[in-house]
């Protein structure tokens, strides 16, 4: 019998962060910055007392987004409101303000990273107006022409209270709210839809009236009607239901959306949704055209009503639950990357081995279309006791008996796989195929669960479907540029740019084609001129909002040039996965809460890898079409063979390299967690050594720089040997030589006929002395003399010094092997350390370990990779390798610092200071 308790693990991740990390670690150890602040409306069909539960469940999400301020506005059935706000981060403030207490029909929140105004109550947000008419609402973004706005208002008699651009926005649309109820009288202006064409009008408004990109949620307390505003910042929009009442919720984050339902309804840029709880209408508050490739564009008109159906989303909110073995979302993450590539091979082989056989059990008992309707019909259901419904229909109709008979007798292998080692091992603790997890039940039932499958391995094909369709979609693309002889740029920030720097290398050694990774500035400083018709542009983004990459797409559509745009994108509900590119294809690596990107990375090395595969494809179809020889043909497609069998090498090769290094990860990491200062060389692979040295920055606060090997004697090198970059352990050394100096002196002060006030005079003088070498008058003769023998004899500034790390990372490539040996001699004799992180090889263990001086000190290790014999299959172990190196080295530095009571440090894997998911602002 199956464990009923594994349906019991999908938990919330709100209250799994919340538990994990203390108010007082969250306070004092590791502030949480998400540049862009977090908004939140929900509405309730019937007041609840629950209100607060859920309210501070939302906000404890969005944490990640903003910790510099806390608020909440609630309002009652009998339409009173309270507002709650106040500077901290919502983990202490949901508590102390008692938002959690609270009960309600309307929720109204955001959390806070500051850009205008200081951090302050007055500051923080929402805002409740009352000047011309009362409205409360609150934003995320950045509206950069506030002091304007400012002045405007004020001059318009509003009282403004604050320097915030929420306020702002929301006193902005007061402003003209009030000017549309003014066309009515009083008795016509409470009037719900006359009042709702006012606001509409007064929102359009007063966007038109701002600068900048945000999200915004806006609330009529007298219709109860809240407005969900999309003005080039993230924003989710989903209908549900919570303990048998109705709710609608919009938020800037799509995971606290996903934790109450699962049925979106996508928003577009330009676009607001008026909503309650029971009906949801969207709006165009822009003229607005939506391209589609090889499809008729979608044109929107300035106040035009939108139709659109929730969507069920394929997206599982407890997939970002922190497992009991890990006490790290980021060290959980890297361990996923197994499985999320995984996800990926297996869509690029049509599905998984199992979901294949049940299809071919489904269309032999003819029961392919009925499961297809059903899959249908408990998708577009709009609540889960209408899904329960459908599915339990089947269960006990005459099909289900057909299809658990069939699955018993004549797929019996099916069976054994599917209900022992599929549930008991994978399928409580996988964001695959699991869509359907919920309709199992409690209680474990055979039946039950088969069906489930089923039902996932159509998900599952559909997926698989669309899938190649987007694939078929970039290679038309691609083709069309390799036969115009156009470029091909791939553009990104951050992890996403270092992974189009390895794809580079991937479309070059596998493809023979050329792509050039750039970043979204250099691209507009160095190329937005030079474009031409039938260029191609490939943006990289994990949460499909990132402002500098979408900022650059309609840069390329105001050119009005034939010029394609692709995106690789995680959130494809995002703005850049629905309406900013002719192609849109998921990178499938499910939810990641770790602010540093891991297993997006590594997913986003494997999709390059196939689609560098793809397009070789292509290129010996062209070979074919222009006579190339058979001998040449078949020596290229005997390549592309052997790459689709490495490709599905990468899911076991990280596995492997997980398993295998953990030992040798963890005794580098304790040697040089304190070092102020790191460079990691990588020869060919500089995209690996930049995220390398990414990783290491964001999570342990090192300066690290990586790139290519041979550029570091162009000079980077000038750091090796003395520096004046200091870390605590140069400082720790400095004063213990000081101190065994000053004890020495204590102890033959008799011998220099010292009095105790001579000694102590020359110890306040020696450490002003030794940083301004500025002499002192006021000594005796005898202190005098003492002091000058002092300074001859000592150099205080010596054990500052230390050997400087170098980390290398190589494929096994003789060439490249004996580039990283010239690089390893060159700079040890410098004073470099030597860490290498490659596969086997005798030659490089020899030329690392070897001390340059046996006098003195020298720090090396090696972490030996898996053996592939491929140097583009060491982009994937190296990238772990590296990401696990950073993990080890964070939590040692948290630990040390925690014990030394460094406050404020922001040293932590999971939510460094300074960073955030996704940057949404300029």
């Amino acid at each position: 019998m199956i464990n009923k308790n594994l349906i019991k693990k999908a938990g919330n991740i709100a209250e799994k962060i919340c538990a994990k990390y203390s108010d007082k670690e969250i306070k004092f150890k590791i502030p949480i910055i998400g540049v862009g602040c977090g908004v939140l409306g929900m509405t309730l069909a019937e007041h609840s007392i629950h209100l607060g539960k859920y309210a501070s469940k939302l906000l404890k999400a969005l944490e990640y987004r903003g910790y510099d301020s806390t608020g909440a506005i609630f309002q009652d059935d009998k339409k009173n409101t309270t507002l709650l706000k106040d500077v901290g981060a919502p983990s202490t403030l949901v508590e102390t303000l008692g938002i959690k207490e609270k009960a309600g029909k309307i929720f109204c929140g955001q959390v806070r990273w500051a850009t205008f105004g200081a951090v302050d109550k007055k500051n923080s947000q929402p805002h409740e107006v009352k000047c011309k008419t009362h409205i409360y609402g609150a934003h995320n973004g950045n509206i950069t022409n506030t002091r304007e706005l400012k002045t405007f208002l004020i001059s318009e008699g509003h009282d403004v209270l604050s320097d915030n651009d929420g306020e702002m926005l929301v006193h902005t649309v007061e402003h003209y709210f009030e000017i549309e109820l003014r066309n009515y009288s009083s008795k016509q202006s409470s009037d719900f839809a006359i009042r709702s064409e006012c606001m509409k009008k007064a929102i359009t408004k007063a966007i038109n009236k701002t600068t900048g990109s945000f999200a915004a949620v806006i609330t009529d307390p007298v219709t109860e009607y809240q407005y969900a505003i999309k003005a080039g910042s993230s924003l989710y929009f989903g209908v549900g239901e919570i303990d048998g009442n109705k709710f609608s919720l919009a938020s800037s984050d799509l995971t606290a959306v996903l934790r109450f339902t699962k049925y979106l309804v996508n928003l577009r840029e330009g676009e607001f949704v008026e909503y309650t709880a029971d009906f949801y209408k969207i709006y165009a508050y822009k003229d607005a055209r939506i391209k589609r490739l090889n499809q008729k564009d979608i044109i929107y008109k300035k106040g035009q009503k939108i139709f659109r159906d929730a969507v069920r989303s394929k997206l599982r909110a407890e997939d970002t639950e922190l497992l009991p073995k890990y006490n790290y979302f980021m060290d959980q993450e890297i361990d996923n990357e197994t499985e999320s590539t995984g996800k990926l091979v297996k869509i690029f082989l049509g599905g998984s081995n199992t979901g294949r056989r049940m299809l071919n059990l489904i269309d032999k008992i003819n029961l392919m279309e009925y499961m297809k309707d059903l899959d249908k019909k408990i998708k577009q259901s709009e609540t889960f006791d209408e899904q329960l419904q459908h599915f339990n229909e089947f269960i006990n109709s005459e099909e289900s008996s057909v299809f658990y008979k069939s699955i018993q007798e004549d797929y019996k292998t099916i069976y054994d796989v599917v209900v022992y080692e599929d549930f008991e091992k994978k399928y409580f603790f996988s964001s695959e195929m699991n869509t359907y997890i919920e309709l199992i039940g409690s209680h474990f039932d055979k039946k039950r669960f088969l069906t489930a499958k089923a039902l996932d391995s159509i998900t599952e094909k559909l997926d698989v479907t669309e899938f190649d369709t987007k694939i078929e979609n970039f290679m038309e693309l691609l083709s069309n540029t390799n036969d115009n002889e156009r470029n091909i740029y791939t553009i990104a920030c951050g992890t996403s740019f270092n992974a189009t720097k390895v794809a580079a290398v991937f479309f070059n050694e596998i493809a023979g084609i050329k792509i050039i990774p750039i970043l979204p500035g250099d691209f507009r400083g160095q190329y937005s001129n030079s474009l031409r018709n039938n260029d191609v542009i490939i943006g990289v983004s994990q949460s499909g909002e990132t402002k500098d990459l979408i900022d650059i797409f309609n840069d390329i559509d105001n050119l009005g040039k034939n010029i394609k745009k692709i995106v690789l994108v995680n959130n494809m509900n995002s703005t850049l996965g629905q309406e900013k590119s002719d192609v849109s294809i998921p990178i499938l690596c499910g939810p990641e809460i770790a602010v540093p990107a891991t297993k997006s990375f590594v997913n986003q090395l494997t999709l390059f890898y196939y689609l560098a595969i793809k397009a070789a494809e292509m290129k010996m179809d062209h070979m074919k079409k222009n006579g190339k020889s058979e001998e040449m043909i078949n020596a290229f497609a005997r390549d592309i063979d052997r790459r689709y069998k490495k490709l599905l090498q990468i899911p076991l090769l990280i596995k492997e390299t997980i398993e295998t290094t953990k030992d040798k990860i963890d005794e580098i990491a304790n040697k040089i967690y304190m070092e102020p200062s790191m460079h990691i060389l990588a020869t060919k692979l500089s995209g690996v050594a930049k995220e390398g040295a990414l990783k290491i920055r964001e999570t342990v606060l090192n300066h690290t720089e990586g790139g290519e090997a041979s550029e570091f004697k162009h000079g980077p090198n000038t750091i090796l040997g003395k520096n004046t970059v200091f870390g605590l352990l140069s400082i720790k050394s400095m004063l213990k030589y000081f101190n065994k100096t000053i004890d020495t002196l204590e102890r033959n002060a008799d011998l220099y006929d010292l009095s105790q006030e001579d000694t102590q005079e020359i110890i306040k003088v020696l450490s002003s002395y030794i940083f301004t070498r500025t002499f002192p008058f006021n000594l005796s003769p005898a202190a005098t003399r003492v002091f000058k023998d002092i300074i001859r004899r000592y150099d205080f500034f010596n054990p500052l010094y230390r050997n400087y790390p170098l980390l290398y990372v190589t494929g096994p490539e003789d060439r490249d092997v004996n580039l990283t040996i010239s690089q390893i001699n060159t700079h040890k004799i410098r004073g470099a350390d030597t860490y290498v992180i490659a596969e086997e090889n005798d030659k490089l263990m020899e030329n690392a370990s070897l001390n340059p001086d046996s006098s003195k000190y020298y720090g090396w290790g090696y972490i030996p990779l898996p053996k592939t014999g491929d140097s583009l299959l060491t982009s994937f172990s190296s990238t772990v390798v590296l990401q696990r190196l950073a993990l080890r080295m964070s939590i040692r530095k948290m630990e040390y610092l925690d014990k030394l009571s460094v406050e404020d440090h922001g040293v932590h894997p999971d939510v460094p200071k300074n960073v955030s998911k996704s940057i949404t602002v300029d």
